[in-house]
């Protein structure tokens, strides 16, 4: 019988797949199992960061970022020996236990009747096939549930407000409005209810995009930029305490929470250079008649910083290169990181590291030049990626 797996919100697979064969999902082993795992493997896999921002689960969904690829534990039983009614391992040399609290070290030459699962990380090159791997695990354990709307509220209403930044007519009055609203629908829609930390920081992060910018001027560009930023950081923070909160399975939620993000960021990086430079809709005045004050070009210098910022988010495979090529692009590399960066973009970072950053080009005042690499280097090949990783490819059967 085929199956679909729509492409939903975080918060509708949230509630799709919560509370289905939690354990068996969490660890795909039986609870009681036996754990075990390779000491050079425990060792290999110790210094990559999680997946998720704060993942309570005991073996987590890791990343590794001078590659992008996905760490995914997964499990697979260990075989066993009987002889004289005792139970052993078959190959014990460099195992270890892996213990819950007050769970009692086993005797691998003696084991207890007991299933011995022992823990691997599987590296995957492509979150969308990390995505899928889930899917497989759990596709027959999942029932319907309420759906959720809470983040395409909040996605849908903000994206409203930062275009309304675009529209003339902003004063610190009414940019301080914007975020006081903003904060609004951050609690009506029930989304700032789970930490009070997660409260503070987005609180800052809004109070920093109403604030005129360095000269005391209101910046449409950079509080559409700030206000991306906060909204992104409150959908992230929040979501985890979803994730911790309802208890549900974590992994396929962490992934899809993963893509949704990196993809709203590089969409955002798409729509701010866009605004600035001018492909679909008319720019900056710079870039229309090559005029330009030394205060218009550093403020120009410091959005595309923020946007290249914004892309430092992305963290994954196959996003993960198109974004730092563009990043560099736009504000250069520093000389201690462009060994790492080459092994993440590949042959194209010979080409690029040839090249002066398009902050550079701003500076001397080559408006034409920097749009045709804004264009071809940053913008274009933003968008190519988005499009060829429009499409999970979820359907099973």
């Amino acid at each position: 019988m085929e199956s679909q797996v729509e492409r939903l919100t975080i918060e509708e697979q949230t509630a799709r797949w919560a509370d289905q064969g939690r354990e068996r999902m969490l660890a795909h082993a039986p609870t009681r199992a036996v754990r075990v795992i390779k000491e050079e493997t425990q060792r290999e896999i110790a210094p990559f960061p999680t997946l998720a921002w704060e993942d309570p689960h005991p073996y987590p969904l890791k990343f590794d970022p001078s590659t992008g690829e996905i760490l995914v534990p997964v499990w697979r039983e260990a075989k066993i020996i009987k002889s004289n009614g005792q139970r052993s391992l078959a190959e014990p040399e460099g195992l270890i236990q892996l213990r819950r609290r007050r769970e009692h070290l086993v005797d691998f030459r003696d084991l207890p009747d007991r299933k011995v699962v022992v823990l691997n990380y599987l590296r995957v090159n492509n979150l969308e096939a990390a995505i899928r791997q889930q899917v497989h695990i759990i596709d027959a354990y999942r029932s319907g549930g309420k759906e959720t709307e809470q983040i395409d509220q909040v996605w849908a209403w903000l994206d409203f407000q930062l275009k309304a930044t675009l529209a003339g007519n902003l004063n610190k009055k009414t940019l301080a409005a914007l975020a006081k609203e903003t904060a609004k629908v951050l609690e009506s829609s029930g989304l700032t209810r789970a930490r009070v930390q997660s409260k503070i920081d987005i609180s800052s992060r809004l109070k920093a995009a109403a604030s005129p910018d360095s000269l005391g001027r209101v910046n449409s560009l950079m509080a559409r930029t700030r206000i991306r930023s906060a909204y992104l950081d409150a959908v992230k923070r929040e979501m985890l305490s979803v994730l911790v909160s309802e208890k549900f399975e974590p992994f396929l939620a962490i992934l899809l929470m993963e893509r949704e993000y990196t993809r709203q960021v590089i969409k955002g990086a798409v729509e701010d250079l866009d605004t600035m430079v001018g492909f679909t809709k008319r720019g900056a005045a710079p870039f229309v008649d090559g005029k330009s004050s030394g205060v218009e070009r550093q403020g120009m210098k410091k959005v595309l910083g923020e946007i290249a910022r914004s892309l430092a988010e992305v963290r994954v495979l196959p996003y993960l290169p198109a974004a730092r090529f563009a990043a560099i692009n736009l504000v250069g590399c520093q000389e201690d990181k462009k060994e790492l960066n080459r092994g993440i973009i590949g042959e194209p970072a010979g080409r690029l590291f040839a090249h002066s950053p398009v902050t550079e080009y701003i500076t001397t005042r080559y408006f034409r030049e920097a749009k045709g690499r804004i264009k071809n280097w940053s913008y274009e090949p933003l968008i190519d990626c988005l499009k060829e990783n429009e499409e999970i490819g979820m359907e099973i059967t």
